[in-house]
């Protein structure tokens, strides 16, 4: 089978070595963040590679689950969201760990007679799924401990600011979550405890069992905070690139694309290239963004259409088929995703998981692209 023109490489030693760089700050159990297909750069192949180095994965849904399951994984896997009632069958035959983050839904999973394996959430300001710290939850969790279908092996909360120099709000959620803990010790002292993601992992000791890492695995910082203040040598471990597809030129005067928001203020050279935002390179970065080409920086003209962009290549040798970096490195320039997240206004966690399954996902083992 031929490859389309657009291809994210992803480098699964590049991989590796950030998660030998995260566990080496930690010491803890390493829990791989591989839920949306991995951050968009492929669950499967990168699960697979890493499993003998890390103790658990963590996704968003049972399908994504299920899928690591029937591709050979054998780790534990923990699923942070919503199941139908429907499948609760499905986490036994899988054997796969639930969240559980409300009383109902434990009451819901007991009744339907399946045994089933579970960590429990709490709410400590995030303000999305979890038990509130307060003595009703706390009697909750007790009945749920002693429900004949459901196995509690772990407790955890997520942090909503980590990443931000101001240390006061992660501390406040902190100190909640080891309250009810304190609290829930004669029954919790087996149970995994777990709360540090990527930007607690690398800036607390949250005393955790465990950490959860996610986009600092495949080598971007939480924030541009963490990346200004913790320098830990993780790399970038993809890609994206696309091709020319064709060269003309434009006379001062025409313009480009829908709507005409670039009108030519002189006789240019415009290449078109053959990625579009169906492919997850976003609409919004028209007339903003710039990609390589050949070592050179290619300013986008025009908006991005559904499948194509156009770029001023006045100044560029290019001829047709040439490769088009989006995100990576040509001679001595290179694109970020942070980068592009600016010119989205967005987060690289967006710019990632947006990129889409038409693209190509490429897999080398190789030294880092930055190296």
């Amino acid at each position: 089978m031929k490859l389309d023109a657009n291809r994210m490489i992803v480098n699964l030693k590049t991989i590796e070595d950030n998660i030998d760089i995260l566990k080496n700050i930690t010491k803890n159990k390493f829990l791989a963040v591989v839920k949306a297909n991995a951050y968009g750069l492929g669950a499967v192949k990168i699960s697979q590679h890493i499993e003998d180095k890390i103790d658990m994965f963590c996704v968003a849904t049972i399908n994504e689950a299920i899928e690591l399951r029937e591709s050979g994984i054998k780790k534990d896997i923990l699923i942070f969201g919503y199941i139908l009632p429907d499948n609760y069958s499905l986490l036994s035959k899988y054997n796969l760990i639930m969240n559980i983050y409300n009383l109902e839904i434990a009451k819901s999973v007991n009744e339907s007679g399946n045994a089933v394996r579970a960590h429990i959430k709490i709410e400590t300001g995030h303000n999305r799924l979890g038990f509130q710290v307060n003595e009703k939850s706390v009697q909750d969790i007790r009945k749920i401990n002693a429900m004949e279908n459901i196995n509690i092996e772990g407790i955890f909360t997520h942090f909503s600011s980590a990443d931000e120099k101001d240390r006061s709000y992660t501390n406040y959620q902190l100190d909640k979550f080891n309250k009810i803990i304190t609290t829930l010790k004669d029954i919790s002292q087996n149970w995994m405890k777990h709360s540090a993601n990527d930007a607690a992992a690398i800036a607390y000791d949250t005393k955790s069992d465990a950490i959860r890492s996610g986009i600092s695995m495949y080598g971007m910082y939480p924030s541009e905070y963490m990346e200004e203040n913790f320098d830990l040598g993780i790399k970038n471990s993809f890609e994206l690139l696309s091709k020319v597809s064709n060269i003309k030129i434009i006379k001062k005067g025409e313009s480009i694309s829908y709507g005409r928001t670039f009108i030519a203020d002189k006789e240019s050279k415009v290449a078109t290239v053959s990625i579009g935002y169906a492919d997850g390179y976003m609409r919004n970065i028209s007339n903003v963004g710039y990609v390589l080409i050949n070592g050179k920086k290619a300013k986008i003209l025009g908006n991005i259409t559904m499948d194509q962009l156009m770029v001023d290549v006045s100044d560029i040798d290019v001829k047709l088929h040439d490769d088009v970096i989006l995100i990576g490195k040509s001679g001595d320039k290179e694109i970020t995703p942070d980068m592009v997240a600016k010119w989205a206004n967005t987060i690289s966690y967006e710019v990632m998981t947006s990129i889409s399954p038409r693209v190509s996902r490429i897999y080398i083992e190789e030294k880092s692209f930055e190296d």
